[in-house]
């Protein structure tokens, strides 16, 4: 539902002069991406990592006496783990549901905690989850599909290290290593999407919550990342309104984790 908290702020503090009052800041823990990574992206790697040590095997029983059914083995051991993980993704969209509902619980929270601090205002009751329906089903989808894409590249990387490795006849051990490597740079990239996730679903949520209170002005908050856009970084504290906003609204390139800070204006 809507409302004006101005006017709300207004009321609760009928003798208060400011002519804005800045909410307190919302960045959300690590730890919540970690929770998001260890329950749907982990198990994926986890099941390519398994998998892997199959066609490993299967590789390194085939290269050295190579025959015409070799890479027909090989491809079954692949298309084999792929079907497993797919089944697997199948039951990972609960996870994701629960984990993007938590998240906006806590969010929630943390919103409702500002706005009483800054204001007296107490939102208990005025708002919940189904006010954000639409940014938590975006982010369940979009989730979703990032899990199936983490298990494709993977599995195409490992396709190309075994038969690269058949058609050159490369020793097993490098195979090996190469597939390995492989699985460890999808578990670094799952880290980082679940990270990424993080960021665009608590962007999405501060967003929805600072319109649904009638606050059209806020601050950039710079996310203080070690390699940052230098425009992202050049804007922050700066203040904005949603006609005067850059496109790229805190959170929504890939990997950033810039934060919007809302500010409740008076005049």
């Amino acid at each position: 539902m809507t409302y004006d908290l101005a006017a709300m702020a207004r009321r609760a503090k009928p003798g208060m002069r400011k002519r804005s009052i800045v909410l307190r800041d919302i960045d959300p823990p690590g730890t919540l991406a970690t929770n998001l990574f260890r329950a749907v992206y982990n198990p994926v790697i986890q099941g390519w990592a398994a998998g892997a040590e199959r066609i490993i095997a299967a590789y390194a029983a085939t290269v050295s006496e190579m025959t015409t059914d070799a890479p027909a083995d090989i491809r079954a051991e692949i298309d084999g783990a792929a079907e497993q993980i797919n089944r697997l993704v199948l039951l990972l969209t609960p996870e994701v549901r629960d984990w993007a509902l938590r998240t906006e619980q806590w969010f929630r929270g943390k919103w409702r905690g500002a706005v009483l601090s800054a204001t007296g205002v107490d939102l208990e009751t005025m708002i919940g989850a189904g006010d954000v329906r639409a940014s938590l089903e975006t982010s369940i989808e979009w989730n979703v599909a990032l899990i199936k894409d983490v298990s494709d590249v993977t599995r195409q990387k490992i396709s190309n290290a075994v038969f690269d490795g058949l058609r050159n006849r490369t020793p097993a051990r490098e195979v090996a290593k190469t597939i390995r490597d492989s699985v460890g740079m999808s578990r670094s990239r799952a880290t980082r999407i679940a990270s990424d996730q993080l960021n665009k679903l608590t962007s999405a949520l501060a967003e929805e919550r600072r319109r649904e209170a009638g606050i059209d002005t806020w601050i950039w908050r710079h996310s203080r990342k070690a390699h940052p856009r230098a425009d992202h970084q050049a804007r922050d504290g700066k203040e904005y309104t949603d006609e005067t906003a850059p496109q790229d609204l805190p959170g929504r390139l890939p990997y950033c984790g810039c934060r919007s800070q809302a500010v409740v204006a008076f005049d």
